[in-house]
């Protein structure tokens, strides 16, 4: 991030600001408690707005957002926009591989012993699988 300008940007909720004011706690954007009813984020920013870091950067909050998709990604290809998985499927067996139930996945490994973390895994098949109806899972479980 230094010398840099990052804007966070996602789903309403989620802790965009929290995870700012974590990074620059001197910069004591406003955030909400979970919400007691939906076990969730709540929405509070209402505006983007660029803050200057200490170490020489600038971030941008932005509002949530209630939806946000892809567009036109190939199944083949949406594992190259994981970092940690751009670094490991070229050890698949398959260069076709999509991580599910492929023989000798490296992603899957990886996973397994705890080098990649659940929720990306999660995030990815939500993805791959078309489940946009799932976005605000807060708990991850292996299953």
């Amino acid at each position: 991030m230094k010398n840099k300008v990052s804007v966070f940007s996602g789903h309403s909720g989620v802790g965009k600001s929290t995870l700012v004011n974590s990074i620059e706690p001197s910069i004591k954007i406003k955030t909400k408690e979970i919400s007691d009813q939906h076990l969730q984020g709540q929405h509070t920013t209402t505006f983007a707005e660029m803050f200057d870091l200490s170490f020489e950067s600038q971030i941008i909050d932005t509002p949530g957002i209630k939806g946000f998709g892809m567009v036109e990604i190939d199944k083949e290809e949406l594992s190259g926009y994981y970092p940690e998985f751009f670094k490991l499927k070229e050890y698949c067996k398959f260069n076709n591989c999509l991580h599910l139930e492929e023989p000798k996945c490296a992603i899957k490994e990886a996973l397994e012993n705890g080098e990649i973390a659940w929720s990306r895994y999660k995030s990815y098949l939500q993805i791959l699988e078309g489940e946009e109806e799932h976005y605000r899972k807060d708990v991850y479980d292996k299953n």
